[in-house]
């Protein structure tokens, strides 16, 4: 009996675990940059709040790019880094073709949002952005009733129900605008660049003069690997066909007693 294993199958799934692990590092690369910010800001004795969003005032606007760069101590910078970098990765693996597009809708609206409704004061770091990701994950599984999707709405639920806190006015120092203001932009990139997760490419057709790798336990001794060269028409039919092979050991030819002409077969140690 003759058993195929794809290299092609193998070659995904190392590239999936791959990708997976490169997902996180625009995240971290971006949590550096903020806190190489807070640090030059502290040994510079620096304050930065004045680049944050000042609501209704034209200079404020400057706080749409870069009031998520700015942050008010340690502690803040921290509770903004770790969901940043985890929820911009998995975004980024699992809406890869639109992850860039989210993070920047997510980025731009959220402070336009928080200029817009917020108090007459500055509001300065990342947490509209981290707001707006998570309800991008969380929004995005509901609105196209996608499986494995609302798989991962669910777990955002699960691991920042803590989030939702901020949504009110519970502290003054906190800004709960700035906090709906990016989950609502995270409603808005789900509408608006949604995706369900990527299905699995279908098996591609055999393309003309492959050489595909096949393991047989009848087809010689010890389990032995061939390659096998198939011939198949370019503008040919989808078709399944089942062939049956005997290996000629004074020539290494994979022989086919059928109407099919006969295939050739490099054997491989």
């Amino acid at each position: 009996m003759a058993t195929f294993f794809s290299d092609q199958h193998t070659v995904d799934l190392h590239e999936q675990q791959t990708d997976f692990g490169y997902s996180f590092l625009p995240g971290t690369l971006f949590a550096a940059l903020l806190a190489l910010i807070g640090l030059l800001s502290y040994l510079t004795e620096a304050n930065l709040t004045w680049l944050g969003v000042l609501p209704r005032n034209f200079f404020g606007l400057i706080g749409i790019v870069t009031s998520p760069l700015i942050h008010g101590d340690l502690l803040h910078l921290l509770s903004n880094a770790f969901p940043l970098v985890l929820l911009s990765g998995f975004i980024l693996f699992l809406h890869r073709r639109v992850a860039t597009r989210v993070f920047l809708l997510v980025y731009l609206l959220s402070g336009i949002l928080t200029w817009l409704i917020g108090r007459q004061a500055y509001h300065v770091g990342a947490s509209g952005i981290v707001y707006g990701l998570a309800g991008f994950l969380l929004f995005n599984g509901f609105l196209r009733q996608n499986r494995s999707a609302m798989a991962v709405s669910l777990a955002v639920l699960f691991l920042y129900s803590g989030l939702f806190y901020g949504l009110f006015p519970n502290e003054e120092r906190v800004s709960w605008e700035g906090h709906v203001a990016g989950l609502l932009s995270g409603l808005v990139a789900a509408m608006v660049y949604g995706e369900g997760n990527p299905k699995p490419a279908g098996a591609a057709p055999i393309a003309p003069g492959i050489v595909q790798r096949h393991m047989s336990n009848t087809l010689g001794h010890h389990y032995h690997y061939y390659g096998i060269r198939y011939t198949v028409s370019a503008t040919a039919k989808e078709k399944r066909e089942s062939y049956t092979y005997s290996l000629d050991p004074a020539t290494g030819i994979a022989q086919m007693p059928t109407k099919y002409a006969a295939v050739s077969s490099t054997k491989r140690k």
